[in-house]
């Protein structure tokens, strides 16, 4: 690549506007098609709530990084639009920003037209991407800023001009106020920089000393005026974000060689517990880096997987100097971010893979490229035709959701609303219906698990919307047949247990 390369890729604005209108165009029709808010979404509307209600303070005293929700909330005061529907616009306007840096990603890494109009067709069809552009969630900023980070340090990386390795700054800090994980990739990425390359030695250095020496005073910077102007304690909010880990910390002891005679007995049985305990932190670390790469594999879905494996088998996976040495960085940052919530929490998500596997996709549409290119001149059109029948699968895929309809939820919430006295208390696990009836005041606590006892000690007159789960269905039974709870009304779920509205009688 050269400097000439990467300026004539500003020169695909039409490219570019098609991705952005192409991105819109699906998060309307996400919206439309989607019944009800995600789960998560609660989560930021209490604190976009709190924040217009008590201030930016408040909000952050409730949850501790609400950037998004004071998003949601000013786009609220400025437009009047609800919280949610604020919501949809900042995510498709994120989406719209995701897609475009993908596409100027590719755009710096080749001059090929083709393989730039693929990358178009590729980030769009993501399935896993279009899955969650209804969701409301914080994670959509972080990679849209994050991917626009790669392509300023990928072209900085290329021209040494301080300007880019600025924007790059900016669009680390930028997805820093989505996912603070972010700070990470501005101070360990840039390594890449120093990837030797057709630029001397001694200027690679100064590059990457400057750009870090600019980061760190940045931050710093930033960091004293956000706690003069709001007034917050920035070391306490840190400490605060560090303890929602620190009750994980202790699931590393089996890790590094801590007993743990409960976890072999469950794994290997009492008798051959006693043989390979000192093997057991390594059966838990291979299985839970077996349960990461098994979550990686579904985020890249049918469609992806099975393109980018043959591509990696026919060397089809080479970008050009610097680009793949920026990209490399950002995935084993990427990686290792992962392997260690893993390790810590013990669990992850999908969700938490997409930078991982978004960073994959930027090799995808070299591999199209390259496979069809081989295919023509070999006379093959196998490679063609799976290509359009995974692309067609893609499609659908990301748009058409096999779950159950939510719908009864929402005929629920405007019955309970309309039939029942407003000033009951209400009491349900359905963060849906605690939302909709604004009878609960920390709605975004609500949760489907209930602990025992709060449907025996509901007030009489109360009203109780539940689905029924098995922490509370023995309490549920024992109500209904000794007449302290009236059942009066059902709403059948399309699948699974149906939501039961009860009064409390005693």
């Amino acid at each position: 690549m050269t400097t000439r390369h990467w300026l004539a890729a500003g020169d695909i604005r039409f490219v570019r506007l098609v991705t952005i209108l192409g991105s819109l165009l699906l998060s309307v029709l996400a919206v439309v098609l989607n019944e009800l808010p995600n789960t998560d979404a609660y989560t930021y509307i209490r604190a976009a709530d709190i924040a217009l209600d008590q201030g930016m303070g408040a909000a952050f005293e409730h949850y501790q990084w609400a950037q998004f929700p004071l998003m949601m909330a000013s786009l609220h005061a400025l437009t009047g639009i609800s919280l949610t529907g604020a919501a949809n616009v900042i995510n498709a306007l994120l989406f719209a920003l995701l897609s475009v840096s993908f596409v100027n990603i590719v755009a710096a890494l080749t001059p090929s037209r083709r393989t730039i109009w693929i990358a178009v067709a590729c980030v769009l069809m993501y399935p896993h991407l279009n899955e969650f552009r209804a969701y409301i969630i914080r994670d959509i900023g972080y990679l849209a800023f994050c991917l626009l980070a790669v392509y300023y340090l990928i072209v900085y990386a290329e021209s040494l001009r301080l300007r880019f390795g600025l924007y790059f700054m900016l669009s680390c800090l930028a997805a820093s106020l989505f996912r603070p994980e972010a700070l990470l990739f501005l101070f360990m990425t840039p390594v890449a920089i120093l990837v030797p390359s057709q630029s001397l030695v001694n200027l690679r250095q100064r590059a990457f000393l400057r750009l870090q020496l600019l980061s760190l005073l940045t931050v710093f910077l930033l960091g004293a005026l956000v706690a003069s102007v709001l007034g917050l304690d920035v070391g306490a909010q840190l400490q605060v974000f560090l303890q929602i880990y620190q009750p994980f910390l202790g699931n590393l002891a089996p890790l590094f060689g801590a007993e743990s005679p409960q976890l072999e007995q469950v794994v290997f049985g009492d008798y051959a517990g006693q043989f390979v305990g000192d093997y057991t932190g390594i059966f838990l670390a291979a299985g839970l880096i077996t349960v990461l790469i098994a979550c990686v594999i579904d985020s890249l879905g049918l469609a992806v997987a099975p393109l980018l494996l043959y591509g990696w088998l026919r060397r089809f996976l080479q970008v050009p100097q610097p680009g793949l040495a920026v990209l490399l960085c950002w995935l084993l940052m990427a990686a290792g971010i992962l392997l260690m919530f893993m390790l810590v929490t013990r669990f992850t998500t999908t969700r938490y893979t997409l930078l991982f596997c978004v960073l994959l996709l930027i090799f995808l549409p070299f591999v199209i490229d390259r496979g069809w290119r081989h295919a023509v001149s070999l006379q093959k059109r196998g490679f063609m035709r799976w290509t359009v029948v995974l692309a067609l699968f893609a499609a659908v895929d990301g748009h058409l959701s096999f779950g159950a309809s939510k719908h009864h939820l929402d005929e629920a919430s405007q019955w309970i609303n309309a039939a029942t006295r407003a000033s009951a208390a209400l009491i349900t696990n359905e963060i849906h219906i605690a939302y909709q009836s604004g009878r609960v005041e920390n709605y975004d606590e609500v949760r489907r698990e209930m602990p025992a006892g709060i449907i025996s000690a509901a007030a009489p007159g109360s009203i109780i919307a539940v689905t029924p789960r098995r922490s509370f269905q023995a309490e549920l039974d024992a109500g209904l047949a000794n007449g302290s709870l009236r059942l009066i009304r059902e709403f059948p779920a399309e699948r699974g247990d149906h939501l039961l509205v009860l009064e409390k009688e005693l």
